[in-house]
C-alpha cells in the first residue's frame, strides 16, 4: 500500500462515523437551547430574527458538542410552516426566518433543537411563543388538532401555596407550603383527607442534581409537617413525591423558589430621546460588576409590546430549562413566575423525572459535533430488502476526487460527514458494482414532522391594548412598504460547495492535457503518456486496468475510476470525452485501502468545467444538490438610507446578535430613532464564560 501516512490520517478522520456504527455506549451530556427573539409580535411578511445559546444541561455553560441547530416555525396545529438550519460556533448561532405573507393570523411557536436533543431528550426541545398578524384573514380561525402539551399551575398568593385536591379519593392527600421566618424556612404541610388509612408513607424531594431528601412518616390526626431551611435549597425547582407503603406514587408536585434564581438582572434608568436622533449606548464589562469573565450577549430595541411573552435567559435557565416544552402553554406567565414562588400539581412533571443529564450514543441518536451528518438508507427496489453490510461511497463533485466510504449496517443505513459550509453541496451516493440490483437511496430529513404547538388563538382575544398596538404596527408596516423601507434583507447563498482536496493526496502520475499536443481521443493520452494504464476491450466494451510497479503485475480487479469526483463503473464514459474538454488525468497505480474499501488503483479525470457533465448517471448512483445553511435573514441597518424628507416608521430600532465583552473589549450599541413616538425597550441578554446568565433592560422614550 502506498501513501501510508495519508491513509492513516484519513482513517482517523472517519473515526467519528465509525463510532456511530459501534455498539459501545458513550455517555454524552444533554443539551438545551435558549432562544432570544428580537420581538414577540409580528406582521405577516416581516422577518423573525433570533439568537441561539446552546447550553450543556449539566454545566449550564455554552455547549461545545453540537455544531448544527434546527429551527422551525410551528402553527397551532403542531405542523411546521417554515424551517431553517444554522451553524453553531462555540455554542452560539444566529439567523432568521421570513414570515410568509399568506400565513394566517394566530399564535405560533419557534422550536429549536439539535439532532442530539431531538433523538435523546425530546422534552428538552426549546419552545418560544409569538403572535403573527395577517390583515387578509384575521377572521379565519385556525383549525387545531390534538393539543400536544397541556399543564396546570397555581400561583403563589401571599406566600401561601395551595394545590388542587387529589383526584384519587383513596389517597386524598393535599399539600400546603409556606415560606416563613423572613424567607428562611419552607414549611411543607401534608393532610390526608381519608381518616381510614393508617400506613407509612415516604416523602422524596428531588432536584436536577438528584435526591435531596427522603423521609418516612405517618400521619398524626391526618396531619404531618416538615420544615426545611431555604439556604439549604440551592436549586430553583424541586419535585415533591409522596409514595405509599407499596412504593406507589400517590402525590407529586413541583415547587418553584423564586429566591433561588441564578443570574443577574440589571435595570438601567430610562433615557429620553428625540425623533431621528442618533444614539450610542456603551456596554462595558466593568459597569456590570464582572471582572475577568467574558460575556457573550445579544441586544434588541423594539417598541414596547402590551403583552410581553418574552422569556429572558435568566427565566429560561431557572425555570423553563427544567420543564422544557411542557411549559409552552404558560410562557406568557414566566415574567411573573420569576418574581414568585409557586407549587404545581400533577401535570407539570420536571424533566429530571423522565430524562437524565447524559445519554448513550448509538446509530439513531448522535451529536453533529464536527460536521453535518448525512443519514440515509439503501434498499432493493424490487424486494424492499435492505442493502446491508455493503460498501457505499459519498462522492463530492468538483475539481477533486473527494470521496468517503461507509459500510451499511443490517438495516441498510449509512452516515456520512459533510463539511459545515453554506451553499449547495453537489454530492452523489454511489454503490460500486452490484449492477444486477436496482437500488434506491432514501435520505433522512433531520427536521421533525410535528412540533410543540402554542395554545390556540381566537379573534375575540384581540382587543384593548393589544388591538391598538397591532393596528399601529400594521399601519407602520404598510407605510414602510410604500417607501420601500424594509427592516430586513433576505440573503441566500446558492454557491456550490465542492471537494477541496483529493482523498489520495499527491498522485503518482499526473498529466495536464493542454501541456501536450492535442490528440484525437482521450484513449490515446492513456496509451502515449500513462504506461501504468492498460485498456482492453471485451465485446466492444472497454475495460481499464492498472499495472502496479510495486506488485510488478496488472491487477485483475478494476480500479476506482472517477470523473470530476464521481465514481464511474463504465470506462467508456471517460474514454468518450473530448480531449479539449479535459483539464488533467491523475493515477495512483497501487493497492489502496480507504475506510472500508480495498481499491486496486485509482484513475481520476477532471474536466475544465469541473461540473461532471454526463449523458447518463452510472447505475445505482443518486446525485443531489443538497442545500445546507443556505438561507439567512439580516437585520437592515437602513436609517442612513432613509431620505430626510420621508417619514421613518420603524419600530424595530436595533438587532445586534453578536456582542462579546471582556476586560479589554467594550461594545457600542449605535442606532437612530424613528418618527414613531412612544416607549421602546432595550434588552441585552446572554451568558458569561462561566455559565452565569445576565439580562440588561432599559426604557427609551422617544418624544
Amino acid at each position: 500500500m502506498k501513501n501510508n501516512t495519508i491513509t492513516y490520517i484519513l482513517l482517523i478522520l472517519v473515526l467519528g462515523l465509525t463510532s456511530i456504527q459501534s455498539s459501545k455506549a458513550q455517555d454524552i451530556s444533554a443539551e438545551q437551547i435558549h432562544i432570544h427573539l428580537q420581538k414577540n409580535t409580528y406582521i405577516a411578511g416581516e422577518a423573525i430574527h433570533f439568537k441561539l445559546y446552546c447550553l450543556n444541561s449539566k454545566t449550564q455553560k455554552l455547549s461545545k458538542l453540537s455544531k448544527v441547530a434546527y429551527i422551525e416555525l410551528i402553527s397551532e396545529n403542531g405542523f411546521p410552516v417554515a424551517q431553517t438550519d444554522i451553524i453553531l460556533e462555540n455554542g452560539m448561532g444566529e439567523g432568521g426566518i421570513t414570515i410568509s405573507e399568506q400565513i394566517p393570523t394566530g399564535n405560533y411557536a419557534i422550536n429549536a433543537y439539535t439532532h442530539w436533543m431531538k433523538t435523546s431528550s425530546l422534552n428538552f426541545i426549546s419552545v418560544r411563543t409569538l403572535f403573527i398578524f395577517n390583515n387578509k384573514n384575521t377572521e379565519e380561525k385556525i383549525k387545531t388538532s390534538e393539543k400536544l402539551v397541556s399543564s396546570t399551575f397555581r400561583d403563589l398568593k401571599n406566600n401561601d401555596l395551595n394545590l388542587f385536591d387529589s383526584k384519587n379519593k383513596l389517597q386524598a392527600i393535599s399539600i400546603k407550603t409556606k415560606i416563613e421566618d423572613a424567607n428562611r424556612i419552607l414549611r411543607i404541610s401534608l393532610k390526608n383527607n381519608n381518616s381510614l388509612v393508617d400506613e407509612t408513607y415516604k416523602l422524596k424531594l428531588q432536584s436536577r442534581e438528584g435526591e435531596i431528601l427522603e423521609k418516612y412518616f405517618k400521619f398524626d390526626q391526618q396531619q404531618w409537617e416538615l420544615l426545611l431551611k431555604v439556604k439549604d435549597l440551592k436549586s430553583p425547582n424541586y419535585n415533591l413525591s409522596i409514595l405509599n407503603s407499596e412504593s406507589k406514587l400517590v402525590k407529586t408536585a413541583v415547587i418553584h423558589l423564586a429566591q433561588s434564581h441564578k443570574g443577574r438582572l440589571i435595570e438601567k434608568p430610562r433615557i429620553i430621546k428625540k425623533m431621528r436622533e442618533k444614539v450610542k449606548i456603551k456596554l462595558q464589562l466593568k459597569d456590570l460588576s464582572y471582572q475577568n469573565d467574558s460575556l457573550f450577549l445579544s441586544a434588541s430595541i423594539k417598541l414596547k409590546e402590551p403583552n410581553n411573552t418574552s422569556v429572558n435567559i435568566i427565566d429560561y435557565m431557572n425555570l423553563y430549562s427544567d420543564f422544557g416544552a411542557n411549559m409552552v402553554s404558560y410562557s406568557g406567565k414566566l415574567k411573573q413566575f420569576s418574581k414568585q414562588s409557586w407549587i404545581a400539581e400533577g401535570d407539570i412533571e420536571t424533566l429530571w423525572l423522565n430524562n437524565t443529564n447524559s445519554y448513550s450514543i448509538d446509530t439513531i441518536r448522535y451529536p453533529e459535533n464536527e460536521a453535518y451528518i448525512l443519514e440515509g438508507r439503501i434498499k432493493d427496489i424490487k424486494t424492499g430488502q435492505a442493502f446491508a453490510n455493503e460498501n457505499i461511497f459519498l462522492s463530492k463533485i468538483g475539481a477533486y476526487a473527494d470521496i468517503s466510504t461507509f459500510s451499511t449496517n443490517n438495516n441498510g443505513q449509512f452516515y456520512f460527514n459533510l463539511p459545515l459550509k453554506k451553499g449547495l453541496h453537489d454530492i452523489s451516493i454511489q454503490v460500486k458494482g452490484h449492477d444486477e440490483l436496482n437500488l434506491a437511496v432514501e435520505l433522512k430529513d433531520k427536521f421533525m414532522t410535528e412540533g410543540f404547538a402554542p395554545t390556540p388563538w381566537s379573534p375575540e382575544s384581540l382587543k384593548g391594548e393589544q388591538l391598538t398596538f397591532i393596528k399601529k404596527q400594521y399601519e407602520n408596516f404598510r407605510i414602510r412598504n410604500i417607501y420601500k423601507q424594509k427592516t430586513f434583507k433576505e440573503t441566500k447563498d446558492t454557491c456550490l460547495y465542492r471537494g477541496q482536496s483529493s482523498f489520495y493526496g499527491k498522485p503518482e502520475n499526473l498529466i495536464k492535457v493542454d501541456d501536450y499536443i492535442q490528440l484525437d481521443s482521450l484513449e490515446e493520452y492513456f496509451h502515449e503518456f500513462i504506461s501504468t494504464i492498460k485498456i482492453k476491450y471485451h465485446k466492444k466494451k472497454p475495460y481499464m486496468h492498472i499495472f502496479s510497479p510495486d506488485a510488478s503485475r496488472t491487477f485483475k480487479q478494476e480500479p476506482l475510476i472517477m470523473f470530476d469526483g464521481l465514481i464511474l463503473s463504465d470506462a467508456s464514459q471517460i474514454l468518450n470525452k473530448r480531449p479539449r474538454d479535459i483539464e488533467k488525468i491523475e493515477v495512483v497505480p497501487f493497492e489502496y485501502y480507504y475506510g472500508s474499501s480495498h481499491l486496486y488503483g485509482i484513475i481520476s479525470v477532471t474536466s475544465k468545467k469541473r461540473n461532471c457533465e454526463l449523458d447518463e448517471l452510472p447505475k445505482n448512483t443518486s446525485r443531489y444538490y443538497l442545500p445546507l445553511f443556505t438561507k439567512n435573514v439580516e437585520f437592515s441597518e437602513q436609517e442612513a438610507d432613509i431620505q430626510k424628507n420621508y417619514p421613518d416608521y420603524r419600530t424595530d430600532l436595533l438587532w445586534e446578535p453578536n456582542i462579546t465583552l471582556s476586560y479589554d473589549k467594550n461594545f457600542d450599541l449605535e442606532f437612530t430613532t424613528s418618527n414613531v413616538k412612544g416607549e421602546y425597550e432595550l434588552t441585552v441578554q446572554g451568558l458569561s464564560e462561566n455559565g452565569d446568565p445576565i439580562v440588561i433592560k432599559q426604557s427609551i422614550l422617544i418624544k
